[in-house]
Formats: C-alpha cells, sequence, structure tokens
C-alpha cells in the first residue's frame, strides 16, 4: 500500500478532526484513481473512433439534456 504524508506548518488538529481529514483524503485519493482508470479503459475502447471533438461535444449535450430532462419529471430537480 502506498503511504501519503501531508505536512500543514501550524495547524493543530485533534484526533477527531485528524481522523475526518485523513478519510477525505483517502476518499479523494481514491476518486482520481478510479477516474484515471476509467479514462485509460475509455481512451482504449475509443482509440479508433472517428467521431470528431465536435461531435463528441454534440452528444454529450445531448445526453446531459436527456438526463436533466428524466431528472425533471421525477422531480429530482
Amino acid at each position: 500500500m502506498a503511504q501519503v504524508v501531508v505536512n500543514v506548518p501550524g495547524v493543530k488538529l485533534d484526533k477527531k478532526e485528524l481522523s475526518e481529514l485523513q478519510n477525505d483524503i483517502r476518499s479523494v485519493v481514491r476518486l482520481r484513481l478510479a477516474r484515471d482508470s476509467i479514462l485509460k479503459r475509455l481512451d482504449k475502447m475509443l482509440q479508433n473512433s472517428e467521431l470528431s471533438d465536435e461531435d463528441c461535444m454534440i452528444l454529450g449535450n445531448e445526453v446531459k439534456q436527456n438526463a436533466a430532462d428524466k431528472w425533471a419529471q421525477r422531480g429530482w430537480m
């Protein structure tokens, strides 16, 4: 397991604050590693794609809008 040490001069934390901060940092690192892994897999899957960047942006905006519409229909937005 990798270990990261973070030094913040002049900051004193009690045990509870330190524990919460450690958990937050672990979560951020896990999310970053998961995101990087997903992006690598997507790069490999899409390496032969013929879509332009503009096409991808258009499709992404359509998906985002459709998702927002469904959320609104369900009363989540």
